[in-house]
């Protein structure tokens, strides 16, 4: 993950790039470099598959703020609703691999380029400004780590969208102008007449926005990992956007992503909302609640840590007290953390973020600042 120095400052007030650096690296984001692009700063971070919520700026700086112990600003979103009747229909035939699936349509819409700071913000990460539109789509996946997609809404035959299975030998030409087989283990998004996308990882070039387009449909949804790694394997057609998908972004973000990219097109773009969000299926959200012993966390980390510090730790992460009692507590877990469900996860959190330097060399988990080696230990030592 390539963060924007200038980017992530907007969230979080930074400390020195090198103390930044250092801190990410003890709490598990491994620093590969940093690079000046203009009068900015790219720094290349190591996310590791458990850590989704870490491929977008929101998320590391949500990171940043609980190891400096500074305020996080996280971007209000206020989006008026049109009360018009729905442009579009949205159906679902594949809900296991889709289980929501929203749209907006916003009209009157003028494409051109970007203003200078978003053509710099992309810049700096590596991705190539295309025109507004979807500049913004880009912009917010890589804010928030939700994928979106912009489609021309006059391109899309019979006005409706359906999110099925692809048949078995069915073309898709992809925004890459290459044309692909699907087979029928594969999910599209399909108009009336052929598929327009496919599912989670890239667009149709028969629906890509132009200088044309005035009228734009914004995809926001949730895909099932496993499918979406699949078929970019095997079409070979890997994306930034299945690259989130196959780890699993924040269900809480589809609709916060809808929102900001909207909003920002309204003030980039032009352009007024034609009825409400369209919305199919039920996002698939169930953070676990997880038991915690202070006694236990004592006997993994061999270093006693206050209950209050523990506390401050996982309610600044995100996690939520449901129970306090004298010799455990109950922890909702954040719909950004699905990989957090046992108590060794708790554990490790706490850890992390107190400091892995401060476990004692002689106990089995003696901390390492590579996260991966360190949560090994964790759960070996908890498994015993």
């Amino acid at each position: 993950m390539i963060v924007s120095l200038d980017w992530l400052a907007e969230y979080v007030d930074l400390p020195p790039v090198d103390e930044l650096t250092e801190r990410l690296l003890l709490a598990g984001l491994n620093h590969e470099s940093t690079e000046t692009v203009g009068v900015d700063k790219a720094v290349d971070l190591e996310v590791t598959s458990n850590r989704p919520d870490c491929l977008g700026h929101v998320g590391v700086a949500r990171e940043v703020a609980v190891l400096a112990n500074r305020p996080l600003r996280i971007p209000t979103v206020e989006l008026p609703e049109s009360n018009a009747e729905q442009a579009v229909s949205v159906e679902i035939e594949a809900g296991d691999i889709c289980p929501y699936y929203s749209a907006r349509v916003l009209r009157g819409v003028t494409i051109g380029p970007s203003p200078d700071w978003l053509v710099r913000r992309l810049a700096t990460v590596g991705i190539t400004s295309v025109n507004n539109v979807v500049d913004i789509t880009n912009y917010v996946m890589l804010e928030c780590g939700q994928p979106l997609h912009a489609f021309d809404l006059a391109r899309l035959a019979g006005r409706q969208i359906v999110v099925r299975r692809a048949r078995a030998g069915e073309p898709f030409f992809a925004i890459n102008h290459k044309q692909y087989e699907l087979t029928d283990e594969m999910c599209v998004i399909a108009d009336e007449q052929r598929p327009v996308a496919l599912a989670g990882v890239m667009g149709g070039a028969n629906t890509e926005i132009t200088a044309a387009t005035t009228d734009v449909l914004l995809e926001s949804a949730q895909f099932a990992p496993l499918p979406v790694r699949t078929a970019a394997r095997r079409l070979v057609l890997g994306s930034p956007s299945s690259y989130r998908f196959e780890r699993g972004p924040d269900p809480a973000a589809v609709g916060w992503a809808s929102r900001r990219a909207a909003t920002m097109m309204l003030e980039l773009a032009g352009g007024h909302l034609d009825g409400p969000v369209i919305e199919a299926g039920q996002l698939a959200c169930r953070p676990a609640t997880i038991r915690l012993r202070p006694e236990r966390l004592g006997e993994v980390l061999g270093v006693e840590i206050p209950r209050q510090r523990q506390r401050e730790i996982l309610q600044a992460l995100g996690f939520v007290e449901q129970h306090a009692g004298e010799h455990e507590s109950h922890w909702l877990a954040p719909t950004w953390r699905r990989d957090c469900w046992r108590e060794i996860d708790l554990v490790e959190e706490i850890a992390r973020i107190e400091g892995y330097d401060r476990v004692p060399e002689n106990v089995p988990i003696a901390a390492r600042p590579v996260q991966r080696s360190a949560r090994e230990r964790l759960v070996r030592m908890a498994a015993e």
